[in-house]
């Protein structure tokens, strides 16, 4: 499971990319009616989607349990 999640944090644009090799296939046996258009479009939200939860999955946590980088990071409070 490590190792799957080191490929797609490396490379999450891969699932779109299956995306994008597999629908004008199924466009061409007429398993689905779409246009270009839409193929690019569904392709887009494939990775957007993929990617915004692959970086949710594998993003470290901070001990306060904000992601590294968060809004608290880097914030110091005087006392």
């Amino acid at each position: 499971m490590r190792n799957l999640k080191l490929l797609l944090q490396r490379e999450p644009a891969a699932i779109g990319s299956l995306a994008a090799s597999i629908l004008p296939v199924l466009v061409l046996l007429g398993a689905i009616d779409i246009d270009e258009a839409g193929v690019a479009a569904i392709v887009v939200a494939i990775n957007t989607i993929v990617g915004f939860g692959i970086r949710l999955a594998v993003s470290p946590l901070a001990s306060n349990g904000t992601p590294h980088g968060g809004a608290s990071a880097g914030i110091a409070t005087q006392v």
